[in-house]
């Protein structure tokens, strides 16, 4: 399965994380024992606009269940583990390049954004978007010259959630929404985001008599029907 990794995005938009961070990435060296997920809903916002699916944005945001993943693991160059930590090549030193990798991925403010990043946690099939909080950092062990050897670190990561993510929580193959289009609208994402599969573009085009699905009118209405599988 390998190991877990941690890798930052400078962006989220659409229900994606893009602009990798340069150098952004962190394997851990050791994977947690376990990894302990939490579904919290997202507080209800009120007066919001009903959405194209039929359901007002509040109602769906009170129902969707945000994650929340929190994570324990240990940085260990003492030599006890064969394998040695991110950024560090001897065993027997600091683990001080290591712990800088990990919190330029997990917290540091980008150049771009002055925020911290956007991070994606993969562990085999499981992967999470959003940002950390709750970091703590504990030294357990040190060489002769004080310096840290081996730490226990724990945090959160909290989901990163849009209007895109929800309303795909909520799709239904079985009503036909109506979409007014926004600015990067296309049709090909629209019908990723509304059936899950890109391929119905032209079905769509030809169903609200399209004369071509790029170069799409910005404020006009595109109808999404139930389609065949």
């Amino acid at each position: 399965m390998g190991n877990l990794s941690l890798t930052a995005y400078e962006k989220f938009a659409n229900g994606q994380a893009s602009s990798a961070l340069s150098g952004g990435t962190y394997s851990l060296q050791l994977n947690p024992e376990d990894l302990s997920i939490k579904y919290d809903q997202l507080p209800e916002k009120n007066d919001e606009p009903a959405s194209a699916a039929g359901m007002p944005v509040s109602e769906k945001n009170a129902a969707y269940n945000k994650q929340t993943v929190d994570v324990k693991f240990t940085i260990d160059n003492s030599g006890a583990i064969p394998t040695k930590p991110e950024k560090i090549t001897s065993s027997g030193g600091s683990i001080k390049a290591s712990i800088d990798q990990f919190l330029k991925v997990a917290v540091k403010p980008t150049k771009a954004t002055h925020r911290p990043p956007f991070v994606k946690l993969q562990w085999g099939k499981f992967i999470l978007v959003g940002k950390v909080f709750g970091l703590s950092i504990s030294y357990t062990y040190f060489d002769v010259d004080g310096e840290p050897i081996r730490a226990d670190i724990s945090f959160s990561l909290v989901e990163e959630v849009d209007e895109t993510v929800i309303s795909r929580e909520f799709q239904s193959p079985d009503i036909t929404r109506i979409v007014t289009l926004k600015d990067g609208d296309t049709l090909i994402g629209l019908c990723e985001s509304f059936y899950e599969d890109p391929k119905y573009y032209l079905q769509v085009a030809i169903y609200n008599n399209l004369p071509s699905f790029r170069g799409l009118k910005i404020g006009s209405q595109i109808e999404f029907p139930p389609l065949e599988k």
